[in-house]
């Protein structure tokens, strides 16, 4: 590591290890709470739950919900409403195992799977992604695992780390050629469609056609079995329960305030109690015209291995997120290996302009500093975390055209800004 790098580099990973033993003095708090009921996984566990009574084709129906979640949940039993599960019927199918056991117990396997899948993939990645494997050991591991949202996640015992590990994979697949394969893994993602759906409508604008036949036949199949778990009546309830909900708003905990994306900061400033679902359009249209962006900065036609089309990626991933209809804190957790991507860049590329590194340079900071979140969820106000997404759009932006403007012989490899 070059002199000039190594005492920066020193005092972000002390930084990030001094938060990631801030963490470990939380836990048993926190255990203790969300052990009772009040973790996301709460709702996990009650598709399991009913999956396992049989009742499949009732896994939408509120009022079932409700009467298992009351069993375990402390918090459900104490408002008599549950925290809906919202996942499409084939995920369910992952907890069932899981409702065997008691539900402390099983929130825990998950949590303890989960930092093990984060693990697995931030080594993965590490592996095959030239830009990241130059960044130090002692510094990249425990940026995972002091990155606030990965840490919500673990807590709340969301499903983040999968689409970590699946959206880690398609970047890969696209990197060494395999686009097909790609859009298998594509279509796995499909256990959060908001986060995926908006990505085929830029696949679809860059036409990319093999990538598109992985995922329309994972997306068949996948169809397949939620058909298997819910049968036709479950199919049918399932977009209007979706509806529902989202009508509900807070009543059915959604709350736009703390979405980091377009749509919260469109509707993060109106009632959650009063949904004003007509802002749905403005949302609408500024997520289209976030995606079309993003289609016109990714590249298809350069070398895999350039920073061009990897910048392009990265800017498709991002807007993914920020169109994302139905998005938390957690999810910035997909952002994660973008941001060390781009921190690197800004440490590393002497074609860089200062302007640019400004920009990436604050997304970055800002999307990696953990109290920044905790001020902006006491104010309820995690919705602005969105302009440092915006931000780290802005500055591949730049990059991006910096790039396209110079004329390089060799195609150039992110291992080169090492």
């Amino acid at each position: 590591m070059p002199p000039q790098l190594r005492k920066p580099y020193v005092l972000v990973a002390t930084f990030f290890w001094v938060m990631l033993i801030g963490y470990f003095g939380m836990v048993p708090r926190v255990y203790d709470r969300m052990s009772r009921g009040y973790a996301d996984f709460s709702n996990f566990y009650t598709a399991g739950k009913i999956v396992q009574a049989g009742l499949g084709d009732r896994l939408y129906d509120l009022r079932l919900q409700t009467q298992v979640q009351n069993q375990f949940s402390e918090g459900s039993a104490l408002n008599n409403r549950a925290l809906p599960y919202m996942r499409p019927p084939f995920e369910a199918l992952l907890f069932w195992p899981l409702s065997y056991l008691p539900f402390p117990r099983a929130y825990t396997i998950w949590v303890l799977f989960s930092i093990a899948l984060v693990g697995a993939t931030a080594a993965y990645l590490r592996s095959r992604i030239p830009g990241l494997a130059t960044i130090p050991w002692w510094l990249y591991y425990p940026a995972y695992f002091s990155f606030y949202p990965m840490v919500y996640g673990f807590i709340l015992g969301q499903d983040s780390a999968l689409m970590l590990l699946l959206f880690g994979l398609v970047a890969v697949q696209w990197r060494e050629g395999r686009d097909f394969q790609a859009g298998c893994f594509l279509g796995l993602a499909l256990i959060k469609f908001q986060f995926v759906l908006p990505l085929i409508f830029i696949l679809i604008l860059k036409k990319q056609f093999r990538t598109l036949t992985g995922f329309s036949l994972v997306a068949a199949l996948l169809a397949g079995v939620s058909l298997w778990v819910v049968g036709w009546h479950g199919m049918a309830t399932y977009p209007q329960y979706l509806r529902h909900l989202n009508a509900k708003g807070a009543a059915a905990a959604i709350y736009p305030s703390v979405m980091p994306s377009l749509r919260g900061l469109v509707e993060g400033w109106t009632d959650p109690l009063d949904p004003r679902h007509g802002l749905d359009w403005i949302t609408c249209a500024l997520s289209i015209g976030v995606l079309v962006w993003a289609a016109r900065q990714w590249d298809t036609a350069a070398p895999r291995a350039s920073k061009v089309y990897w910048a392009g990626i990265s800017a498709a991933f991002i807007a993914t997120l920020l169109a994302g209809y139905h998005e938390f804190g957690y999810d910035l957790s997909l952002l994660l290996p973008i941001i060390l991507l781009a921190a690197k860049l800004v440490w590393d590329d002497p074609a860089l302009d200062l302007p640019t590194r400004r920009v990436l340079l604050s997304g970055a900071v800002a999307l990696m500093f953990p109290p920044l979140y905790l001020v902006l969820i006491v104010a309820t106000r995690l919705n602005l975390m969105a302009v440092a997404v915006l931000c780290l759009a802005w500055g591949l932006a730049r990059a991006i055209k910096t790039w396209t403007g110079e004329q390089e012989t060799a195609a150039p490899d992110l291992s080169a800004t090492a």
